[in-house]
């Protein structure tokens, strides 16, 4: 898809997906804000559009708010959802964020209770059940415009916004999993924080039955922007 394409407008969920999201409040970003909305967006997006590995799948304007490279990006590596069922809810939490005039780099730290269908080859269904703690982080990177802020206050039930609230806002760096030597540091602050009293179980389990998605949180207006 070219950067000039227009992604789907309903923004609905990748073929074998269930998802849902949810943010932890923290004081290094502000659910509520301007900034916020951005954030949210972006990385909710970026997760759909590597689950579905294209990045129709992510919100109105997620391509235009997007770096150079984004079609790459977001299919360097396959996705579990690409070759089986995948029900999946997603936490994030703000963990520290550097200032530079109109540009901001955001950590998140990410957790999971994931559900990955095995594809059994008898009659029973069998599901690998996965609850990750605060692990690995997230970065984003972008850069303001003095024009065309992203809407603030935005949740309520839906999954995903009807329109896009990027505003003129970019992300210049975007890093879904940080896993190098630089991101240790991070990795050690993000296992350091509280469990997330959210997850089924700390670990691997199997049964016939995936973990529900959890409703999400602050999720989007229902009305649209």
């Amino acid at each position: 898809m070219s950067r000039a394409a227009t992604p789907s407008a309903d923004a609905g969920l990748p073929p074998n997906l269930d998802i849902s999201f949810r943010w932890a409040p923290a004081e290094s970003l502000d659910l509520m804000s301007a900034e916020g909305t951005f954030v949210r967006a972006y990385t909710e997006s970026f997760e759909l559009a590597f689950e579905g590995q294209s990045t129709e799948w992510g919100y109105p304007g997620f391509v235009d708010a997007s770096p150079e490279g984004i079609d790459e990006q977001v299919t360097k590596v396959m996705s579990n959802s690409a070759t089986r069922k995948v029900v999946n809810t997603v936490f994030y939490r703000p963990l520290r964020r550097v200032d530079n005039g109109a540009t901001s780099r955001l950590i998140l730290c990410r957790s999971e209770s994931q559900s990955i269908n095995q594809r059994s080859p008898s009659r029973d269904s069998v599901w690998k059940k996965i609850g990750e703690p605060w692990g690995y982080p997230v970065t984003i990177e972008f850069t303001r415009s003095e024009g065309g802020s992203p809407p603030a206050k935005q949740e309520g039930t839906r999954r995903a916004p009807s329109h896009s609230v990027f505003g003129d806002w970019r992300v210049i760096f975007y890093d879904r999993l940080g896993v190098g030597p630089e991101n240790r540091a991070d990795i050690v602050a993000c296992d350091a924080l509280p469990p997330n009293p959210d997850l089924p179980v700390v670990g691997v389990e199997e049964g016939s039955q995936p973990w529900p998605t959890l409703p999400p949180s602050p999720g989007w207006p229902a009305n649209g922007v």
